[in-house]
């Protein structure tokens, strides 16, 4: 009788091993919330492993919180181009820290909060501080900016752009 149990037990552990490893191998195309009940049952698992802390696996990149707690910049220039100067280089930031590597989700990068503008800021005036590998990589929804205003920069993991709201 305690063959049985020892072996069913074991066999369960084994396919749970199975069922984890297969999850590990095709984590990165799950949707957030597959995602996020993965990255329970990993941080679950390690909890009951005992081990001392430095030996336990380390989890998964998108397992380790948020890849991005939102930053809020505020950007005190008044001349549009400053601004697109600015604009530019938060959406290359945020290409390069999320879009490179794919992050597999939808990542909020930066707010930017315009204080006062003086003329129009456009998306050809972006455009022209954005080199050319990186011009498509670029989504403008944000339309002409006259007015001081809050800019949202994204890296939408769909269309696999930089999205400027």
């Amino acid at each position: 009788m305690k063959g049985i149990a020892l072996s069913t037990i074991a066999l369960i552990v084994l396919a749970l091993i199975g069922v984890i490893l297969l999850i590990t191998l095709v984590g990165v195309t799950f949707s957030p919330a597959l995602k996020k009940g993965y990255c329970d049952m990993i941080r679950g698992f390690a909890g009951l492993l005992p081990l001392p802390e430095y030996m336990k696996p380390s989890l998964p990149y998108f397992c380790t919180g948020k890849p991005s707690d939102q930053q809020e910049v505020t950007i005190e220039a008044e001349e549009p181009d400053k601004i697109a100067y600015d604009i530019a280089g938060y959406c290359l930031a945020c290409w390069e820290k999320y879009g490179k590597i794919n992050v597999g989700q939808n990542t909020n990068c930066y707010e930017l909060i315009l204080k006062r503008i003086i003329g129009n800021v456009t998306e050809a005036r972006v455009l022209e501080y954005i080199p050319e590998g990186y011009k498509d990589k670029i989504d403008w929804q944000v339309g002409t900016i006259t007015t001081a205003k809050s800019i949202g920069i994204y890296y939408n993991a769909t269309t696999k752009l930089i999205v400027v709201i």
